[in-house]
Order: C-alpha cells, then sequence, then structure tokens
C-alpha cells in the first residue's frame, strides 16, 4: 500500500490514506504510481488526479504543484485540489463556455501565440540580461 496526502495551501483533502496505487497528470505527462515506486520529485500538471482506496476510484482536479514519492508515502502540494464528488459540473461547464467566449473576442488563436510568443521571448530577454 501507498500513503498519500493531498495539500493545497488552505487545506489538507487528505491525510494518510492508504491507496493500491496513485494516477497523477506530470508536467511530462500522466504517471502511475505503485509500491515499491523508487523516490522522486515532480512537477504536476493541471488535471485529474486518481487513487484506489479499498477498491473504488477517487478522483480530485488538481491544478499545478509537485508531488514527492518516498517509501511508498506520496505528498502532493497544489494550487487547488477539489474532490471530483464535489464538483458541480454544469457549473464548470458553464464557467469553461463563459471563458472560451471572452477569449474568441478578445484575440484570435493566431494573435493570442502570437503575444504568448512575445512574452516568452521577453522573459527570456531579461533571464540573460541579469
Amino acid at each position: 500500500m501507498i500513503e498519500v496526502d493531498i495539500v493545497t495551501p488552505t487545506r489538507k483533502l487528505i491525510e494518510g490514506a492508504k491507496v493500491a496505487s496513485l494516477r497523477m497528470p506530470g508536467a511530462k505527462g500522466e504517471m502511475v504510481i505503485l509500491p515499491g515506486h523508487t523516490e522522486m520529485l515532480t512537477l504536476l500538471s493541471t488535471g485529474v488526479l486518481s487513487l484506489t482506496q479499498d477498491g473504488t476510484e477517487r478522483k480530485f482536479a488538481i491544478s499545478y504543484g509537485f508531488a514527492e514519492v518516498r517509501n511508498d508515502k506520496v505528498i502532493v502540494l497544489a494550487e487547488t485540489a477539489e474532490e471530483g464528488k464535489d464538483i458541480d459540473v454544469n457549473r464548470a461547464k458553464k464557467a469553461q463556455k463563459e471563458a472560451e467566449e471572452v477569449l474568441s473576442a478578445v484575440l484570435t488563436r493566431e494573435d493570442f501565440r502570437k503575444y504568448e510568443m512575445k512574452v516568452q521571448r521577453a522573459l527570456v530577454r531579461q533571464q540573460a540580461g541579469m
């Protein structure tokens, strides 16, 4: 078994849960943690974290963070986390639609990418100039 903690800056969602497996959205793709996993520290991206506890799958929506795996214990430090059973799916769909409307009204995809690249270049130039 693996012991799991899921923590945000404002609360602990899970502390010391014993799970059979854990699936996390890593910065470079999804990863599965099983008992005996090698030690690691990894970046997490926005996505679904799922774990199997007592034969039941629990899902969490997380946004960005880190995970530490050591000695069959996983600590997830996420910017935000919310258990799937607590999510109002219709409200989430409405929020997505509203955000997409704002983005489409403000910039075309081409303009969005163009300005995104300008910001990245400016940041790299600043870092290199220091």
